[in-house]
């Protein structure tokens, strides 16, 4: 995300961390079996790998999040600039392909492929992994196709399907059932870099910082688009990982349509009272509900400010308390709630505060594990009561607290020759990765530039 004074509220929403557009998931493809079968063979298909819903990460390199690829000497795809992504003559951290490289992936893909299109009861039984077609990689977002046109070699460097779907096919790949394939491919990527790039010397996996991380500070030190591919695929592994089971039945599920939905197993059958066969599971014969769609739990997330942005209402939360990191007011929404009561009902039991104003401002996934923060801007009239704040409501905060934006305004944008002493607390804010720095910046912003958002 960018530290720039002037970023507009349009450039956070399209370069939102962890919510960046990066491919076009084609969902209707998803169900096609045969654009399935064509990009999951494809040599310029990506792959990218969890266990446990971590990520595999090289963490010694720029781009920490590995992605490899069916075929081998597969074009790199860097941002170009001017919002457009392409290949640049970079190369990619590991360039030999999977199908060239591990011994069974050819195997594994055919096993799977076979599985989804027949949805096969034992799709995700014990040593399977579980597939993810994530989307394209297309000219709708940003690809420009005629940098991947004059390669040399033999190799197709992107898909085209039936003349109208052109791209890079992505794929998440659950390992955490797959301990032998797991093995695989760690040790594959970890020899190639020791083979390319430790000048002779063979290190571990460790040593290369070749590893399933379950750390924050890798999954924000990735690139954005890393960043996004990393929560798309986090997120639906979570929502698989959590539903194994038909909550109608208690039959086991699978994940069909290359993982986008999941499927009861039960083919028990009885007669209705027309004397009509049914389902016996009564989610499979219900007339919509015979398939469970990908959820994700909402949470509104406000900065507050008075009218004239020149206070802005911190709070402290007391999992942080050790830290001094003071962010925004949040919480879940709850059932039948819009977004508007929902915020101003949290922010009174957390702070006790009455926000006059609420206005919806930006959204931001946030992978841990499948939340969608819904961000604002609360506005308070100060009125002697209004402002008044009362900790004793829910007991959620630490602390919470007006602050001068002059202050807050210090801290979003740091200055070398700023006095030491203007922060005798060593007050912190939220990373710069989050919705929540981001909305406290536009504060900061708004307060700066004197405009109305």
């Amino acid at each position: 995300m960018s530290h720039s004074r002037h970023t507009s509220v349009t450039d956070m929403q399209q370069d939102m961390y962890f919510g960046t557009e990066v491919v076009n998931r084609v969902s209707f493809l998803r169900e096609d079996t045969e654009f399935i079968t064509q990009s999951l063979f494809h040599p310029s298909t990506r792959f990218i790998f969890y266990h446990d819903q971590k990520p595999l990460i090289h963490k010694n390199f720029t781009n920490k999040l590995t992605i490899l690829t069916n075929g081998s000497k597969q074009l790199s795809i860097d941002s170009m600039g001017k919002g457009k992504i392409g290949f640049t003559g970079e190369h990619a951290v590991v360039e030999s392909g999977l199908l060239d490289s591990v011994d069974n992936w050819k195997s594994v893909l055919t096993t799977w492929n076979s599985d989804n299109k027949t949805q096969a009861s034992d799709l995700r039984a014990s040593n399977k992994p579980v597939f993810l077609f994530l989307g394209l990689l297309d000219e709708s977002v940003g690809l420009d196709l005629h940098t991947l046109k004059f390669d040399d070699s033999d190799q197709e460097k992107f898909l085209d399907h039936q003349g109208r779907y052109q791209g890079i096919a992505y794929y998440a790949v659950d390992l955490t059932n797959s301990p032998e394939l797991t093995n695989s491919i760690v040790t594959f990527v970890n020899d190639y870099i020791n083979h390319h790039y430790t000048k002779g010397v063979v290190n571990t996996p460790e040593e290369n910082g070749v590893f399933f991380t379950h750390s924050r500070k890798h999954y924000l030190g990735f690139e954005n688009r890393e960043a996004s591919l990393f929560s798309q695929g986090a997120m639906f592994f979570s929502w698989l990982d959590k539903n194994k089971f038909c909550p109608g039945c208690g039959h086991p599920v699978i994940p069909i349509h290359a993982g986008g939905k999941l499927y009861c197993t039960n083919t028990g059958t009885e007669k209705d009272a027309e004397g009509q066969d049914k389902f016996t599971c009564s989610v499979k014969s219900a007339p919509v509900a015979n398939v469970s769609f990908p959820r994700t739990d909402m949470v509104i997330i406000t900065t507050i400010a008075n009218r004239d942005s020149t206070k802005i209402l911190l709070s402290l939360s007391k999992r942080y308390a050790f830290s001094k990191m003071y962010s925004c007011t949040a919480g879940f929404m709850e059932p039948s709630e819009t977004v508007e009561v929902a915020t101003k009902r949290e922010i009174w039991e957390e702070t006790g505060v009455n926000c006059s104003e609420i206005n919806i401002i930006m959204t931001q996934p946030w992978p841990f594990p499948s939340n969608l923060m819904i961000g604002c801007m609360g506005i308070v009239d100060f009125n002697g009561e209004n402002e008044q704040i009362h900790l004793g409501h829910d007991n959620e905060l630490s602390d919470a607290r007006w602050f001068d934006i002059d202050f807050v305004r210090q801290l979003v944008y740091p200055s070398k020759d700023e006095d030491e002493d203007f922060n005798p607390e060593g007050i912190m804010l939220p990373m710069p990765e989050s919705i929540a720095f981001q909305l406290i910046k536009l504060v900061v912003d708004e307060a700066t530039n004197k405009h109305k958002l």
